[in-house]
């Protein structure tokens, strides 16, 4: 039997946006708490933790593509668009690197560097969607005329435009420059995500633009191999740029485009002649995997270090004709190894990475036009779960006992952190977060024997941006939540199957500032509580490892019955105070006994529950820290703070 469904309006549960709140509090206290006890007292974060977008000089494109739709048309998000009218550079239509900063020489000119250009253009897009107004559908369209203006003929784009003769004249991979400019030529073709306003002839020449940029793609890549980072814009070899980074296979660069043509394949299986080239590239990501090293920080230097279980491991460039790695340095000398480069360029560069992680998982696609087969697996309570994104298709699996510590993704290293207590011992679809830029249905599970599936989707997507997957019309949202360690929040729907049925898992209708949903099923007739599983503390020394798992039990009666107005205020973050009511002379919950009461006091709290050997108190803190007015620290004084925090009871129940 699954949980009573909640009242609900329009699909969507009312009032729970204070349970997402309580939810993310307690994750994100739980989370905080283990990292804390793994941090040294008096330890300060690295200025590499606290600057997030140091590479985006005045606009953090990446931040706003994430908002969700509503944003585009806020005071904040039109200062933007208004912004990118005042910076298009005149008589290009593009935008220079830094769109506010100012440029001489060829960065003054338009460019697809950094992200720029392609970011103005959808921002603009967006904001028109939401405001309707003219302007900005205009500025956007005289960006997409200077992205064909960047075009050669022979299909590749330029990084900068009227830089003639010089290596920003080269067709540019870097950063995902030219695979940026072929997605919004992919949607601007069809009319679809950000650009369904888009006239009919715009269309066509983005469908036009397309063609030939894919066929550029396939005319340079190298013999065996996969791309350059850049490629002589005459004739299509590889082509240097920076004195360190000089002609070579480059695998960071070659995997956004693997990863592009792979569904473009996919959804035109006529084309192998791409299947051909994509093949070719995954085989020799596949031959070119380093394993058994690990490339690591060692005080103010990064060395090469041998790790029997390190993960697989690809250098960023590889040597022309013999495939070994490639190391340089501002004088453009040429290295085997990266210990004999210069210190600044050793560390200031990415010369190791994964690039290739999901690459090498790739299916081969057929070379005859033949249809895919698509990936299947199966559990003990799924007979069959056929996956139709075959992109991604690898990284989906069937998974035993969900619980606290569980892995959601096989993409991704996100764990669970909180669960009701009747889906703790489920078997799981572990799905691939990167499934959530498909557009169309994901998988189809049929059932083994009569189950209860669990859609497990991000909170976000329905309660931010309004939107309701239609696949899940018909099925039940529960009145519980789960968490897992990026703090995300989801809510759960279910749905009954006899043995034998099938069920379609569909799109998760967008990827903006969301992840992708999972499932979770489990037999028919288990029991359910509404009883919420948590992880609160892991203590890792060089010996041991201690997990403590805290269960709390909070009703789908209290959590909305004690709701009051103040539901419509905001989240409690990591600096929000809350001032107590009758209690405040007792600076109940004041864990660090300094003065409020905040999400530090959860935190310090969930390590001396967790058994933090670590954690200080002060003798007045462990008397503030009885929250629910039993003797001694227990997890249910961690769960009264949580809930006071959250604004989920006005006052602790300590006289």
């Amino acid at each position: 039997m699954r949980p009573e469904a909640m009242e609900k309006q329009g699909g969507i549960i009312m009032k729970n946006t204070h349970k997402r709140y309580t939810a993310m509090l307690m994750s994100a206290a739980l989370l905080l708490a283990g990292t804390a006890a793994a941090v040294p007292q008096g330890a300060a974060l690295s200025g590499t933790m606290l600057t997030a977008y140091a590479a985006e000089e005045d606009y953090p494109w990446s931040t706003y593509l994430k908002k969700d739709a509503s944003w585009f048309g806020s005071s904040e998000a039109i200062t933007v668009a208004d912004a990118c009218i005042q910076y298009q550079v005149s008589g290009e239509g593009g935008w220079q690197k830094g769109m506010a900063t100012a440029h001489t020489g060829d960065w003054a000119h338009s460019t697809i560097d950094n992200d720029a250009t392609t970011s103005q253009i959808r921002f603009l897009m967006r904001t028109y969607a939401q405001t309707k107004q003219q302007k900005y559908l205009d500025c956007a369209m005289r960006g997409v005329d200077c992205l064909f203006k960047m075009q050669y003929a022979n299909g590749g784009y330029m990084q900068c435009l009227n830089t003639p003769g010089t290596y920003h004249a080269h067709i540019t991979l870097n950063d995902g420059a030219y695979v940026h400019v072929l997605q919004i030529m992919d949607e601007m073709s069809r009319k679809t995500g950000d650009f369904t306003a888009v006239s009919d002839s715009y269309a066509q020449k983005a469908g036009q633009s397309l063609q030939k940029a894919i066929q550029c793609l396939l005319d340079m890549q190298i013999s065996g191999a996969a791309w350059c980072q850049q490629h002589d814009e005459n004739t299509l070899k590889p082509a240097g740029a920076r004195a360190y980074e000089l002609p070579s296979n480059c695998t960071s660069e070659s995997a956004g485009v693997i990863t592009f043509l792979y569904q473009y394949a996919k959804d035109h299986p006529e084309r192998s002649d791409i299947a051909k080239a994509v093949n070719t590239a995954i085989k020799w990501f596949q031959k070119v995997t380093l394993t058994g090293i690990k490339f690591v920080s060692q005080g103010d230097d990064k060395v090469v270090v041998q790790d029997a279980n390190a993960d697989p491991l690809w250098a960023r460039f590889y040597e022309l004709g013999t495939d070994r790695p490639l190391f340089s340095d501002r004088d453009s000398s040429v290295h085997y190894n990266v210990a004999e480069i210069s210190k600044e360029r050793r560390t200031g560069y990415s010369w190791y990475g994964n690039w290739g992680k999901n690459v090498v998982k790739l299916a081969l696609l057929p070379e005859d036009s033949t249809p895919v087969s698509e990936p299947e697996y199966s559990g003990q309570l799924i007979s069959k779960l056929v996956v139709h994104d075959m992109t991604n298709g690898a990284n989906w699996s069937v998974q035993p006992e969900l619980g606290v510590g569980s892995k959601v993704f096989g993409d991704r290293d996100f764990t669970v952190t909180m669960l009701p207590n009747w889906l703790s011992g489920a078997e799981y679809v572990q799905a691939a977060c990167d499934s959530k830029n498909v557009s169309g249905d994901l998988a189809e599970l049929t059932a083994a024997q009569d189950i209860t599936v669990a859609a497990i989707v991000d909170m976000r997507l329905i309660e931010d941006q309004g939107i309701m997957p239609p696949w899940l019309s018909g099925w039940q949202q529960s009145s519980d939540v789960l968490g897992i360690s990026n703090t995300v929040v989801f809510e759960i729907f279910t749905k009954d199957l006899k043995a034998g049925e099938s069920v379609t898992l569909g799109s998760n209708m967008t990827n903006q500032n969301v992840v992708n949903y999972f499932a979770a099923v489990l037999p028919s007739a288990a029991q359910t509580t509404v009883t919420t599983t948590a992880a609160t503390t892991t203590e890792t020394t060089t010996s041991t490892t201690t997990t403590t798992v805290i269960t709390t039990t909070v009703t789908a009666t209290t959590s909305e019955t004690t709701v009051t107005t103040t539901e419509t205020t905001s989240a409690v973050s990591g600096d929000t105070t809350v001032s107590h009511g009758q209690n405040a002379a007792k600076l109940v919950g004041d864990v660090n006994d300094n003065g409020t009461v905040d999400v530090k006091d959860a935190v310090l709290l969930a390590r001396l529950v967790g058994g933090d050997m670590t954690a200080e108190v002060s003798e007045q803190g462990s008397i503030n820290a009885d929250c629910d007015g039993n003797p001694g620290i227990s997890p249910t004084d961690l769960t009264t703070l949580l809930r006071y925090l959250a604004r989920l009871i006005p006052d602790f129940p300590v006289q």
